[in-house]
Order: C-alpha cells, then structure tokens, then sequence
C-alpha cells in the first residue's frame, strides 16, 4: 500500500472543489461522510478493483460538483447513484458501515425497548403515571442503546471497518 490522504486532506480537497456549494446542498446530499468514504475507498483500491473504480469516478465528479449542485445540474443522480452503490459495495463486500449508524440503531432500538418497557410498566402496576414512566422508560433505553452503539462501533473501528 502506497501513501494515501488522510481524512482531513479529504476534507480540504473536497472544501476546495465544493467551494461556492450551496450548503442546504450538501447537507441534503448527506456529503458530511463524503471524505470518509474517498478515504477509504483510495486506501482500498489497491486491493480491490470495485473499490478503484468507485474512487476514481467519484474522485472524477468532485471536481464538478460544486456547479452540479448550484444549477441543480441532472448529473446530481448519477452522482447519488455512484455514492449510494459505492457505499452499497462496502456494506456487503467489505462489511464497512458509516460512523454513527451502528449508534443510531442501538439508540432507536433502545427507545423502543425502553418505551415496550414503560408501557408493560403502566399495565401491570396500577396508578403509575404514564407520561413520567414513558420518558422515564425512552430515556434509559435511550442511554442503554447509547452505550451499546458506541461500544459496537468502538470493535468496528478497531477491526478498520468504519469510515
């Protein structure tokens, strides 16, 4: 493996070529995770010939993407597609997930949890406030699930299988 960009040399890059973007548009394009994902497509692609080729049509499109999303060019979706297939490709062949989505899984499923949790409360024990047992019961499946995404994600970072 050759010398690759980090991820603040991906941030700088794609500042400069975004340069004049409208910032709803990249907010709305989810680009946030976009020099996470050049970064670790270019460290990739020496050993993966899909991962290559994603990295260079996308590193191909930054350059005109900045215009693209001030006239609302339609090679927008055909950029869309190039990002969520290369974000597909490593999902299922590597088995590479954004940063955040194992802990917003784990938060939700916490909610849930915690709410089922409340509302089996409010059944079975009579004359308990709901609304206090609801947060009360949101809230700590929230920080359970916390806790749980972040540790999860923790293993996966050091597996190098987060970006």
């Amino acid at each position: 493996m050759g010398r690759y960009r980090t991820i603040q040399q991906w941030y700088e890059i794609l500042s400069s070529r975004l340069k004049g973007a409208p910032r709803e548009s990249i907010r709305f394009y989810s680009l946030e995770a976009f020099p996470r994902l050049m970064h670790h497509l270019e460290a990739n692609k020496s050993e993966c010939a899909l991962c290559a080729q994603h990295f260079e049509e996308l590193d191909k499109m930054s350059f005109e993407l900045g215009q693209w999303m001030k006239t609302d060019a339609p090679e927008m979706v055909k950029f869309q597609a190039e990002l969520e297939e290369s974000v597909r490709h490593l999902k299922t062949e590597h088995r590479v997930f954004p940063k955040g989505l194992w802990l917003s899984r784990f938060v939700l499923m916490g909610i849930l949890v915690g709410i089922l949790g409340a509302l089996i409360t409010v059944v079975v024990v009579a004359g308990v406030v709901i609304g206090g047992v609801l947060f009360t019961g949101a809230f700590i499946g929230m920080l359970i699930g916390w806790i749980a995404g972040k540790n999860k994600e923790r293993k996966i970072k050091k597996q190098n299988r987060l970006y």
